[in-house]
């Protein structure tokens, strides 16, 4: 797909056409600017927004929307509009 900013993959695209998503997975340790985190499929994204005060290893379900703009350069990008530490409360 191509935006005003650049091409982005295919599966960012339907990303941002599907608006709002939730996902569950895992924060990894792949992130030097931004928290990453891989979803239960297999793909590596980057959070902004709220994901700072978890670790690798923490378990966590994940409802934000594709970013087309960010300084985070590890993975596509979600802005984080909750997150939630599986088995614990929302942050």
């Amino acid at each position: 797909m191509k935006t005003g900013i650049g091409a982005v993959s295919g599966k960012f695209a339907a990303i941002l056409a599907a608006g709002m998503l939730t996902l569950t997975g895992e924060i990894t340790d792949n992130g030097r600017e931004c928290v990453t985190f891989r979803a239960d499929d297999g793909t590596l994204y980057a959070l902004a927004n709220k994901a700072s005060s978890f670790r690798p290893g923490d378990k966590v379900r994940v409802t934000g929307h594709g970013a087309l703009m960010t300084t985070c350069t590890e993975a596509e990008t979600l802005i984080v509009d909750k997150i939630v530490l599986l088995g614990g409360d929302a942050k």
